[in-house]
């Protein structure tokens, strides 16, 4: 009977085993920039064609290899890191599995230069699917030279599921600078379709931070040391007044290895505590230095998981050390928010919130406010309110609201006030209206007091007009009286490339220029004038965070991402005028009830449920 059980072949072997080790081409940028940093280069060049499909080549000038260790290095499980199961306790290499090789030339066309300094020519090695096809001596310097061609020429299958040129080159870049990060002292070129995008001198840290995000950046930084007996923490993190909105910027390393470790990331987060408001995230660039054997790193081949031995001590180190940085640099201060505008400043002093964007039918009968900037008309107590149209509004079904005691608005609420005014009578002119803390409008209608959060309001009328523009591709524009140009780092200009056609339509008339740099000749209507690069940048970085938090389709992304960097943000002073033509805004959109991500616009707390809460039983 024959046997139904088969070894197979190495060669396919090698292909099914490459796919954990080389996922996508920033899997082998990683790897082979791994090993020019165990041979102890000092100098480190990467090259990528095609966002490292076509070419990926790492150039170093470490102790290079031997002949028949170059020949030995593309079997599987070859390894100089360690010798025996003891070494996996004490592992202070990057790698020490023996794939990284292996893998890579299963899936593409692999070319070796490599040469000792003791050795008069190098040698030169090509492998293509796991079999030697040439082999020969060179003449070259001293160090390694790893050309990686046609990843995946040979499992086109894998190829097919890699994805955007835009996208793969963000992988990259991203590894790229996690590893120039961790290591400061060593000179790193990055090279990308022949154009140099980084030639970075060897530096300490808080220099290499400056030359890779600026000046600005590396300002906002603050230094962290704190050193146990078993256990060092060193680095950089963020003053609680420069935070982003999202997790991009936060880089933990372990003995000097780029990790993911959720706890610890969390506990940097949590040292901040109140210094910093919900949803906002520390940036940090964090070096924990651990004894190899109270941690394991042999957990995945990309090794970015790793188990502690005592995770939750780990805690709260972390977070201690945190901590006492911040009190130590005396950065626990009280916001200060801007005082009131006076009325006799000049348009261009004050926030711009204009109501010309509002040009669909369902703002027409608006009428004191079309044809002023949304910020300025002093309102006279007349009133402009929609009426009809917020009747008919709250004649719907209102979404709830699970929060005890409060509810979004409701007809029955509305109604009785609507009848008691005329037609051309604001909603609230006639009612006591203020702002609570610039954060949110009060407002009395009867025995109700009605509350709106000024941020999300503003969000939702953004963001039906984003909707309408491109849809409409109205490309409403206010012109610079002289253009300014904003240089990006090359995956932003891939973004800013991706979005074009609809950053028109929204009004940014832009033009692409060589060397990642964006004419910008004008900005929609509603932007105020003067913080064009900041505009467009933060435009940017709320674009990329909801691309990958929420996986949203490009336009509804670009229009969630416009409404909220645009929208009055909490600590923005409005007078009473800009308050009561924020909610005839509000009352006049489509859907008045929810920002564009789902929070409540406007809830209600009435004179009952007041009561009940002071235990009242009557008067």
């Amino acid at each position: 009977m024959s046997s139904h059980i088969k070894i197979l072949p190495q060669f396919i072997a090698n292909r099914i085993a490459a796919g954990e080790v080389v996922g996508r081409p920033e899997a082998v940028v990683k790897e082979l920039i791994e090993n020019s940093l165990d041979a102890h280069a000092t100098s480190i060049q990467l090259i990528i064609r095609d966002a490292g499909k076509q070419l990926i080549q790492v150039v170093d000038n470490g102790t290079g290899m031997s002949e028949d260790d170059a020949i030995l290095s593309f079997q599987r499980h070859a390894t100089s890191k360690i010798a025996s199961a003891d070494d996996l306790e004490n592992i202070l290499t990057f790698g020490f599995r023996g794939e990284a090789l292996a893998s890579i030339s299963a899936v593409a066309q692999v070319e070796i230069k490599t040469r000792q300094e003791e050795d008069e020519l190098g040698t030169l090695i090509r492998n293509h699917g796991s079999e030697i096809t040439e082999h020969g001596r060179v003449q070259m310097e001293k160090g390694t030279s790893v050309a990686v061609r046609n990843l995946f020429y040979n499992t086109p299958a894998r190829r097919n599921f890699l994805k955007t040129n835009q996208t793969e080159f963000k992988h990259i870049y991203e590894t790229f600078l996690r590893l120039a990060i961790a290591n400061p002292g060593i000179a790193f070129i990055f090279i990308n379709e022949d154009e140099e995008l980084f030639d970075l001198a060897p530096s300490d840290l808080r220099t290499r931070l400056e030359h890779i995000y600026g000046k600005e950046f590396a300002g906002n930084l603050i230094e962290v040391e704190h050193i146990h007996e078993f256990l060092t923490l060193k680095g950089f993190t963020s003053k609680p007044s420069f935070t982003k909105k999202h997790k991009q910027d936060q880089n933990l390393y372990l003995n000097s290895r780029f990790i993911v470790n959720k706890a610890l990331s969390f506990a940097v987060h949590s040292a901040y505590e109140d210094l910093i408001d919900k949803g906002d995230y520390p940036n940090f660039y964090l070096f924990l230095e651990l004894d190899p054997r109270r941690f394991d790193v042999n957990v995945h081949p990309s090794k970015l998981e790793v188990k502690f031995e005592d995770e939750r001590a780990l805690f709260s180190f972390v977070r201690k050390g945190i901590r006492s940085t911040l009190e130590k640099n005396d950065l626990i201060v009280a916001v200060k928010v801007p005082g009131a505008l006076s009325e006799s400043r000049t348009l261009t002093e004050r926030p711009a919130y204009n109501a010309n964007i509002f040009s669909s039918s369902s703002f027409a009968r608006i009428k004191d406010y079309t044809n002023e900037p949304f910020s300025f008309k002093k309102h006279d107590g007349t009133g402009t309110g929609d009426t009809a149209r917020i009747h008919e509004m709250f004649g719907k079904t209102p979404p709830e609201v699970n929060e005890e005691n409060t509810a979004p608005a409701s007809k029955d609420v509305l109604e009785g006030k609507i009848h008691k005014e005329s037609d051309t009578d604001s909603l609230v002119s006639r009612n006591e209206i203020w702002q609570f803390q610039r954060k949110y409008i009060m407002y009395q209608l009867d025995s109700t007091l009605m509350v709106i959060d000024q941020h999300a309001a503003h969000e939702r009328i953004l963001y039906e007009q984003a909707v309408e523009r491109l849809d409409s591709n109205a490309n409403l524009s206010q012109q610079l009286l002289i253009p300014i140009y904003s240089e990006l780092n090359p995956v932003d200009y891939e973004v800013v490339k991706s979005i074009e056609k609809e950053l028109r339509a929204l009004g940014f008339d832009i033009e692409l220029h060589s060397k990642r740099k964006v004419k910008i000749k004008g900005i929609p209507s509603d932007v105020r004038i003067g913080d064009e690069n900041k505009i467009l940048q933060e435009l940017i970085d709320q674009y990329k965070d909801y691309d990958v938090k929420l996986n949203l389709e490009k336009r509804d992304n670009l229009a969630k991402t416009y409404a909220c960097k645009h929208a009055i943000k909490a600590g923005d002073y409005l007078t009473e005028g800009e308050m009561l033509n924020l909610i005839d805004k509000l009352f006049s959109v489509k859907m008045p009830y929810v920002c564009p991500h789902g929070r409540p616009t406007i809830v209600k707390i009435s004179m009952e449920e007041l009561d009940k809460m002071f235990a009242r039983t009557g008067f």
